[in-house]
């Protein structure tokens, strides 16, 4: 027999060994079942499933993890950045519970590995405490000052191996005791379970009664109640633990088929987690698309072209309507006027402002084709004659704050041109992989802006300023601050805005948005958390200043970052920032989970109802415009502005509600045209041609890349 045969003998019997010894485990449990019916009362099998089902809601019965499941649970009800519903508490749990189960299954698997397959308590209990042991001593590692991650790390590890170790002794202890004591008794194990789950549900109660009084409300009523949130945490456990076993029984499957030795198995494992992944990819993309259609939406008081040459989607332009989104077309319809201007200012305006939007749907048949076609927009308009040139990264659906861009045009008497180029049609949680497209096209545009300033003499060159919100900011702030403070006056930009910019921006993590960076000269970059802190600058700070960062305490978007998972980060220090609770706490991988919810709700908004809270920044607008791009205004002015924001975003909700055009009010720009009914301010439907039909045809370009046939929606 030759080495080969030998090896793969000794693999077979040992395979052998290995399923005869499962199957006298199985064995064992049906003798200690059968003979705990033969000591017990009443019908076994009722009894039996009666003491499953009281195993299984005992923290401390179900499994090694059980107990460090409950407690993350538990937490996952304590006070966090924003308030929240019972989904969103429900989500927050359930993920806590599974990521418990997660970290304290990997702790087991590797002390499994290291016991004898049927050791007793004392020699499990003694590996439990020489693990916890190992855990205390890297969770009391000293601080140093370099704020090494690979320390925090080692902290973070050495927290998560002691709380599994006490976790898995006390079930070992109880379990002990449960097959000591339990026999011919059936009430007690279930008055047990109750006991122990009642103490964990009213523990978790009191959290839940605690965050709503220390977090503010939203503007609108929420309703957060325990027994719905634990429902929903229940189903985000079942679901998720329900997907892990399947995981876990498909590579066993394809193990098994394959048949026994070490390279099969670890082309066993391969295999299975490339069909996960290939099925997760294929469903991720499937609803994503879905969600995306609604970019081709056709509201029926943004169905007509604007009336305006100087914006985007006019019969002149060359960004058609039809192409320009459900955002784009919002966009360009609500410029503001000259009349209203002059209204809100008190002064005469000195030009109608400009907008310019180039849609996802616009054919890129080549990288630099939106930015070309951005180009001759901005051409065509005049843009490069006025006095202010506003570039702006959308989110990830394309939207853009509106309030942001009427508090620039009300602030530059109209002599202002912005310009837009859309690059995803998606929520910004779920764009987060076209930040890189983001960046690539807003490159493009900079660079191209810059060349064509380039050629004009040097006094008639308009101020270049850049605008981005969330995952906007991130796009635009990564492309200029790679180079730190350099990358402005290398793209010719005078000053920029970035607003609940992400933690995950690469320099925002880098320290620059801090100004801890070599790259920025003191006082270049400031990080605000509300206008009143951009108040206290003094002229020359503010002239001095070329990178402004909105960001709220509170913004759970603008302080995540995968740190939080490991380490304890600065805003949850001693000195707390605004509405941070001080009841709030770190714990490792737990934390990052629950702003991470936060972040999923952070921007409930409420039409008119403005607020400096989360990840709404319409209240700080119109003052950190004004500071950011140091552009002069009265405070009667800037109260004017606030208040007239107000009134047009209310207006502009009655438009996106409108199911006919002829019920919604004109926009400004429409009033005292053939398209405002005079005597209702109403749309006047009929004096416009429409686009026709509940969304347009879609992008044609991503048509003919998939093989569909174009259709025309669009009269």
């Amino acid at each position: 027999m030759d080495e080969t045969e030998q090896e793969a003998l000794g693999e077979a019997a040992a395979a052998a060994l290995q399923e005869a010894s499962a199957a006298l485990d199985e064995a064992s449990e049906v003798v200690e079942e059968v003979q705990a019916a033969e000591d017990g009362q009443g019908d076994p099998i009722w009894r039996s499933a009666t003491l499953r089902a009281a195993d299984w809601f005992n923290p401390l019965l179900g499994s090694p993890s059980g107990p460090f499941e409950a407690v993350a649970t538990v937490a996952a009800f304590e006070p966090s950045l924003m308030p929240r519903t019972s989904v969103h508490q429900g989500i927050a749990a359930g993920a806590s519970a599974l990521a418990a189960r997660a970290l304290g299954t990997g702790v087991e698997q590797g002390m499994k590995a290291l016991l004898p397959r049927r050791a007793g308590l004392p020699l499990r209990l003694t590996a439990r405490a020489a693990i916890g042991g190992v855990g205390v001593a890297l969770a009391n590692l000293p601080d140093r000052d370099d704020r090494a991650l690979w320390r925090a790390g080692a902290k973070s590890a050495g927290q998560v191996l002691a709380a599994v170790s006490a976790s898995g002794a006390l079930y070992d202890v109880s379990n002990t005791l449960k097959h000591r004591y339990r026999r011919g008794r059936t009430a007690q194990p279930v008055l047990g379970a109750i006991g122990i789950s009642a103490a964990f549900a009213i523990w978790g109660r009191r959290n839940l009664e605690h965050r709503k009084s220390v977090i503010p409300r939203w503007p609108i009523e929420q309703t957060n109640d325990f027994p719905m949130a634990l429902g929903v945490g229940y189903a985000v456990y079942a679901v998720g633990a329900g997907l892990g076993k399947a995981y876990i029984s498909s590579r066993k499957a394809l193990v098994s088929y394959l048949g026994p030795g070490p390279s099969k198995r670890v082309i066993g494992g391969i295999a299975n987690a490339a069909l996960w992944t290939a099925g997760a990819v294929t469903a991720y993309n499937a609803g994503v698309g879905y969600i995306g259609r609604s970019n081709e939406n056709i509201e029926p008081a943004y169905a007509m072209p604007p009336v305006s040459p100087l914006v985007s989607g006019s019969e002149e332009s060359v960004s058609t309507f039809g192409d320009l989104g459900l955002q784009g077309r919002r966009y360009v319809t609500d410029v503001t006027s000259r009349a209203l201007i002059e209204e809100v200012m008190g002064e005469p305006a000195i030009a109608p402002p400009i907008r310019v939007y180039v849609g996802y749907n616009s054919e890129p048949i080549y990288p630099m084709g939106r930015t070309e076609l951005a180009m001759r927009e901005l051409e065509r308009t005049g843009a490069f004659e006025r006095s202010h040139l506003l570039l702006v990264s959308p989110t990830g659906t394309g939207w853009v704050d509106q309030t942001m861009i009427e508090s620039a045009e009300f602030l530059t008497r109209g002599d202002i041109a912005t310009c837009v180029v859309q690059y995803g049609r998606f929520p910004s949680f779920l764009s987060v992989q076209k930040v890189a497209l983001g960046r690539q096209q807003f490159r493009a545009l900079l660079w191209s802006i810059r060349n064509r300033l380039a050629g004009m003499p040097e006094d008639q060159r308009p101020k270049v300023y850049v605008f981005g919100e969330s995952l906007g900011a991130w796009a635009s702030s990564d492309v200029i601050m790679y180079q730190g403070v350099d990358g402005f006056d290398h793209y010719g930009i005078d000053k920029a805005l970035w607003v609940g910019l992400p933690g995950l921006a690469k320099w925002s993590r880098n320290g620059m948005a801090s100004g801890r960076s070599d790259l920025v000269p003191e006082g270049t970059v400031s990080v605000f958390d509300n206008p009143s802190e951009m108040g206290k600058l003094k002229a020359a700070e503010r002239r001095r200043l070329r990178a402004t960062v909105l960001s709220h305490h509170n913004d759970p978007i603008a302080v995540m970052s995968p740190d939080v998972m490991i380490e304890e980060p600065e805003w949850l220090s001693d000195e707390r920032g605004r509405n941070v609770p001080d009841d709030m706490e770190w714990f490792p991988f737990g934390t990052f989970l629950q702003v991470g919810v936060d972040a999923m709700n952070a921007m409930v908004m409420v039409p008119g109802e403005f607020g400096s809270f989360g990840h709404d920044y319409r209240a700080d607008m119109a003052t950190a415009v004004a500071t950011a791009y140091n552009i002069p205004a009265t405070v009667t002015q800037l109260k004017a502005i606030d208040e007239s924001l107000v009134t047009l975003e209310l207006e502009r909700a009655d438009r996106i509600k409108a199911a006919k055009a002829e019920d919604a009010p004109a926009p400004p720009d429409y009033r005292g045209t053939h398209l405002e009914d005079a005597s209702t301010g109403k749309l006047r439907v009929e004096a416009g041609v429409p686009l026709q039909g509940k969304r347009t045809s879609g992008a044609k370009w991503l048509k003919s890349m998939i093989g569909r046939e174009e259709s025309a929606d669009i009269l």
